[in-house]
């Protein structure tokens, strides 16, 4: 079914390149100066090659090629640039138009295919520095092993009811994946109090979202996009949360996360409770809308709920 899937989706590149061609082949007959307007079809060819590698490019300007020696053929008139030009000139002219223009179509595809195998490479490294960096959190904390991983998938589902593009669902669970990274800064004894928290041990423990921050931040490119993810991910939407964000002011992938984080949170064991079920989590998640959730979110939470169950990531000894 994939090999199908792809081969329709190379015929529907090849269409448009080929289209691309055949349209500046027709407006090649309402211009005066032809030999000239023969450029323009390094257009077509250059589009193919950046669009769809040196493949798609080979063939728009093998096809261009293909179209103008057949006019040459048939209309010799059409290419004359003189009357004393002989014959052999303007097939030597044509010929090597063409020529580079393959040559062009070729060496621009190839650049588009190198530029897309680094760009791969990259987002390979980025990726395992993602499961690296969600593997360092689970091990921080021993009650919320696979809460992050559990956290990204009910994010991510929640991002795709709500209607994100996939880049923005992507940042979403990426965001969802670190969201907990600052409690590598926040000590043991405080993530695993049984009993309340003080002053000093609270105000560490919010501490965290901005300390994730500052250790994602020096990573730069792709990475700045999910600082504001993490760093909201405790606001609520009444105002009350960590930095005082509320409503609007809170980034939506953020708004997601927090109904994912809590709704994990609570049908998971906790030092200082048992688990609630399912359908109790969701009950306390619906009972915190236009409170601690943003009720939009939560109606999408809603939609989802049923497909919220997901497999367990298999966890290295420690």
């Amino acid at each position: 079914m994939d090999g199908k899937k792809r081969f329709l989706r190379i015929d529907k590149e090849l269409i448009i390149v080929f289209l691309l061609v055949i349209i500046t082949g027709m407006l090649y007959f309402l211009v005066s100066n032809q030999r000239a307007f023969l450029n323009f079809f390094y257009l077509p060819v250059l589009m193919g090659a950046y669009l769809y590698g040196k493949q798609h490019g080979t063939y728009s300007a093998v096809l261009s090629v293909v179209m103008i020696f057949t006019l040459a053929y048939f209309i010799p008139a059409t290419f004359e640039a003189s009357s004393t030009a002989s014959a052999s000139s303007k097939w030597a002219d044509i010929a090597t138009w063409g020529g580079f223009l393959i040559i062009t179509g070729y060496a621009m595809g190839l650049l588009y295919e190198k530029k897309e195998t680094h760009a791969r490479e990259l987002s390979t490294t980025y990726h395992g520095i993602i499961t690296m960096l969600s593997l360092v959190i689970d091990s921080v904390d021993r009650y919320t092993q696979s809460h992050s991983y559990r956290v990204s998938k009910y994010a991510a589902k929640i991002a795709e009811a709500a209607g994100l593009d996939d880049d923005d669902v992507e940042d979403v669970r990426i965001a969802a994946l670190l969201h907990d990274l600052g409690k590598i800064g926040v000590s043991a004894e405080i993530l695993n109090k049984i009993g309340g928290l003080s002053e000093n041990e609270m105000t560490e423990m919010t501490s965290h979202t901005t300390k994730a921050a500052g250790i994602l931040e020096p990573m730069g490119g792709k990475v700045l996009k999910i600082l504001p993810l993490i760093l909201g991910h405790h606001e609520r939407y009444d105002g009350k949360g960590y930095h005082a964000l509320m409503g609007d002011s809170i980034p939506i992938g953020a708004k997601i996360i927090a109904v994912a984080d809590v709704y994990d949170a609570l049908t998971t064991d906790r030092p200082y409770r048992k688990a609630l079920s399912p359908l109790e989590g969701k009950e306390e998640i619906l009972k915190g809308s236009g409170t601690h959730f943003d009720p939009e979110i939560v109606g999408y939470f809603d939609q989802v709920f049923s497909r919220l169950e997901v497999d367990e990531p298999m966890l290295t000894a420690s």
